[in-house]
């Protein structure tokens, strides 16, 4: 069924969609080489997947407003979170997830600050609070707000909060503005704050190959894509130092049984997949 954009706001009386040309990052001039389509399979809806000529960020276009947004992951719609995500159980750790931990949750790092944007289902988060972090959250879904410390909004937030390990894992792709949700971030941070993020990596095999068809390209989920070029200013503008940038393919080590597994695996361990982690620190 094709929709227009009234279908997409779901009921959002304020202004829901922006047709956006400049770039987010760089406000560069930019170009639409293919579409990108809803995920919502019962509103499907033809975007304009945008790439900056300037720095190779990639974004939709007409670009949801972020009250949107807020709105359509309030209300848990298929547009922005997927068919049975709700319902999914999702045991494991991803890759960027298991990275935190292992750099964070040390015998000694008991009572530090931890502060997460995106709690989601609360897997790392619960983790951290289960070591004794003092945790703090945002989380615009209802699903989040089970969680102690977690809030919908940053207004909510305790004013005097900073946090010494801040993590954003798969979450500047799902916001209008990523450099003002940095900047946002930047001031949350301690002294030596560590920030963990997570997001989709335009420049991978897979976006070129896959076009269109890329697994990544989830509007209205997925409405940022990034550059190895974008992340780095994103985060320099916002005050941050990126000290790590690499690729995962969010494969997860197992024995290799298959032609396909063996392709995921090299993928992986060639640094060609379709997700950058990155770790920095305030500057």
């Amino acid at each position: 069924m094709v929709s227009t954009l009234t279908d997409l706001a779901e009921s959002y009386s304020k202004a829901a969609f922006t047709t956006v040309h400049a770039c987010p990052i760089c406000t560069g001039a930019s170009r639409a080489p293919h579409p990108a389509f809803n995920i919502n399979p019962e509103k499907s809806f033809r975007f304009d997947f945008r790439i900056c000529s300037g720095c190779g960020h990639g974004w939709i276009d007409p670009m949801p407003t972020q009250g949107l947004l807020n709105h359509l992951y309030t209300h848990a719609s298929h547009s922005v979170v997927g068919v049975g995500w709700s319902e999914n159980i999702e045991p494991s750790l991803t890759v960027p997830e298991q990275l935190v931990c292992a750099r964070e949750l040390q015998n000694d790092s008991v009572g530090q600050r931890y502060f997460e944007l995106g709690v989601g289902k609360g897997r790392l988060y619960g983790r951290f609070a289960g070591q004794g972090w003092h945790c703090q959250g945002v989380e615009p879904g209802k699903w989040g707000l089970k969680f102690a410390g977690v809030v919908d909004d940053f207004a909510a937030l305790p004013q005097s909060f900073t946090a010494d390990v801040i993590v954003a894992l798969d979450v500047l792709e799902h916001i209008t503005d990523p450099v003002d949700t940095l900047h946002r971030l930047r001031r949350l941070s301690a002294p030596h704050a560590r920030l963990y993020a997570a997001m989709p990596n335009r420049e991978s095999i897979r976006a070129r190959l896959g076009r269109q068809h890329w697994r990544m390209l989830r509007p209205l989920g997925h409405v940022n894509y990034w550059s190895r070029r974008s992340v780095l200013m994103a985060f320099k503008k916002s005050g941050f130092l990126v000290d790590e940038i690499r690729k995962t393919d969010l494969w997860q080590p197992r024995p290799i049984r298959t032609m396909r597994s063996a392709a995921k695996a090299a993928i992986e361990h060639l640094g060609l997949g379709d997700q950058w982690v990155v770790v920095a620190r305030p500057c």
